[in-house]
């Protein structure tokens, strides 16, 4: 499934590329694969709406316009153009991703409004997991309970993913390989010879390992627990394990790193130790089922801009071959090697460059329709 990165031819064509999250935004404005514009924005739902829509209507209308999908099915592959089926595709898994489906339509259908002249597509954030052997995408459960969301292993991150690879094989080529997305949310994806063979994500993006305000994985009673002894109703516990849970839920404070790191409290340091310790347990049990690591790339928000978290989380892995150096993991907060110049594992900080992906898979595309 993973594509090396390549060229793209140029296009006069006039592009903005969206990245929305469930509460920041990512803008780039390309024309003659030339970067004209690139912006970010962080804030609530409603004020990345209205920021899209005052910065839709301040620039000159583009051609086409790229939407991540943080969940679109069973979708195998990317861009797809944006009609009304598409449109009803998104509705329909925004139950599974409440925190990015809804605002994703948002955004769309306000440039549909604005330029109805341009062409629209989205990419799907699980398209690089489509293919996972089925030991790793099934659950332990019944078939055919949820026909129409078939329950299975969708995986999340994609284009992150996919873009960290490839930055890591622009510096060499490995072949067990761990990719490691920590932002608001976080993943992990093994890959060996070049191929996705499993990823923390699972049925929706709450899987996996603790996020800022998203639990990761629970166990399922604590669940039916709460709705059956506590009977708290389903949208507060909903809210619950996607807003009000992880580093926020552990802390009593906030769901945010850089935050828990300036506190003194013995909940910010749980909630630290909390979420390194599930860190280094996902990447010891990806480097058993590839059996051995070869590279580790770390991007995200939080893993390029937090040695700390990076020290933390691979400090104790060294008998894994996993060994960092520190100066260069206290200094490098952009594209670089940090492992020692004797660890038989690389670890790069590979910044992830969810924009230029999709970007260059449009071109791509293009290209093979020409």
């Amino acid at each position: 499934m993973s594509e090396e990165s390549e060229p793209y031819p140029l296009s006069s064509q006039r592009i903005l590329v969206c990245n929305a999250g469930s509460g920041s935004l990512e803008m780039m404005v390309t024309q003659n694969a030339t970067e004209r514009d690139h912006c970010q924005f962080e804030g609530t739902p409603s004020q990345v709406k209205e920021y899209f829509a005052d910065y839709i209507l301040s620039i000159q209308p583009c051609d086409a316009v790229l939407f991540r999908i943080v969940h679109l099915g069973e979708v195998k592959s990317h861009p797809v153009e944006v009609t009304s089926d598409t449109l009803a595709t998104i509705a329909h898994w925004a139950p599974l991703a409440p925190l990015h489906n809804d605002i994703a339509l948002n955004l769309i259908n306000i440039t549909m409004q604005q330029w109805q002249h341009a062409k629209h597509y989205v990419f799907g954030d699980s398209v690089l997991f489509c293919e996972l052997p089925n030991k790793a995408r099934q659950y332990f459960l019944p078939t055919n309970l949820s026909p129409r969301w078939p329950i299975r292993k969708y995986g999340f991150h994609g284009i992150a993913h996919q873009s960290q690879w490839n930055t890591l094989r622009q510096q060499s080529a490995y072949s067990k390989v761990i990719t490691v997305h920590l932002g608001g949310g976080g993943s992990l994806t093994a890959w060996k010879d070049d191929r996705v063979i499993d990823t923390t994500m699972g049925f929706t993006p709450t899987e996996g390992i603790p996020m800022t305000t998203r639990s990761g994985s629970l166990d399922p009673n604590i669940i039916l627990h709460l709705l059956e002894k506590e009977q708290l109703p389903l949208d507060t516990l909903k809210q619950l394990v996607n807003g009000e849970a992880g580093l926020a839920g552990v802390s009593n404070t906030s769901g945010d790193y850089r935050d828990l790191k300036q506190e003194s409290t013995p909940e910010a340091k749980l909630a630290i130790d909390m979420y390194t310790h599930e860190l280094a347990k996902a990447i010891g049990a990806f480097v058993a089922i590839l059996g051995g690591i070869d590279a580790i790339a770390i991007g995200g928000g939080l893993g390029v801009n937090q040695p700390d978290l990076r020290q933390r989380a691979l400090g104790g892995l060294a008998h894994f071959g996993i060994q960092l150096d520190q100066a260069k993991n206290a200094n490098t907060t952009a594209l670089g090697a940090i492992h020692d110049s004797h660890s038989p594992c690389a670890v790069w900080v590979t910044p992830t460059r969810e924009c230029e992906e999709m970007l260059r898979q449009f071109h791509l595309s293009e290209k093979e329709r020409q």
